[in-house]
């Protein structure tokens, strides 16, 4: 998709950006990536008004891509992580947040690590990533090879929420381990539901 606030296929601070990292190759003060990533963030650390006047109207009208954009992303993803964890101190289901998860030493985890596995439509849960977006077929590739199949590796089956929904061909990795779904389930299924459910004929035979 387009985005409306564009030059071409350019968004318009990707234009900033791609603009300022070409010419300070040409200028006659060296500007390290750091510092340049600094100034496009906060426009006022440019000594050249026009120019920081000119990457302000690009960063508060481009509504796909900077800094604003990616302040808003985040404070979404957070909204979202809050409501992924009060839905599972909702139903007393005990886990491990990505906060905790850190101080424990592991440096990349999915949102909740269920510290007793669930069971969803019949596939079993160890873990729940949270996101924010939709589950379009680029992204979703995308966070099969960098994130998903890892923790598959680590932790074992687990379940994707994109809570603004995903092409439902997506969801073809189910028999493997990952499970998509556009909402915090309630079919879930407990070990002590399970165990509780066990029919009178089976604990009688037991006796």
């Amino acid at each position: 998709m387009r985005c409306p606030n564009s030059r071409g296929n350019i968004t318009l601070f990707l234009h900033c950006r791609l603009h300022c990292t070409g010419a300070r190759y040409g200028s006659e003060y060296e500007v390290s990536k750091p510092v340049l990533n600094s100034m496009l963030k906060d426009p006022s650390l440019i000594p050249d008004q026009v120019l920081a006047k000119n990457i302000y109207q690009c960063t508060i009208n481009d509504c796909c891509y900077g800094p604003l954009v990616d302040c808003i992303k985040h404070a979404i993803g957070e909204e979202h992580e809050v409501l992924l964890r009060d839905k599972l101190k909702e139903r007393n289901l005990s886990f491990l947040d990505e906060n905790k998860l850190r101080t424990m030493g592991y440096d990349k985890t999915p949102d909740i690590i269920l510290e007793v596995p669930i069971a969803v439509e019949g596939h079993i849960v160890h873990w729940i990533e949270s996101k924010a977006s939709f589950g379009d077929d680029h992204s979703h590739r995308t966070y099969l090879n960098e994130q998903f199949w890892s923790y598959w590796n680590r932790f074992g089956p687990g379940l994707v929420i994109y809570w603004y929904g995903f092409i439902g061909e997506l969801d073809c990795q189910r028999d493997r381990g990952i499970l998509l779904k556009d909402c915090f389930p309630t079919d879930i299924v407990t070990l002590c539901h399970a165990t509780h459910q066990q029919s009178p004929e089976s604990t009688e035979g037991g006796q």
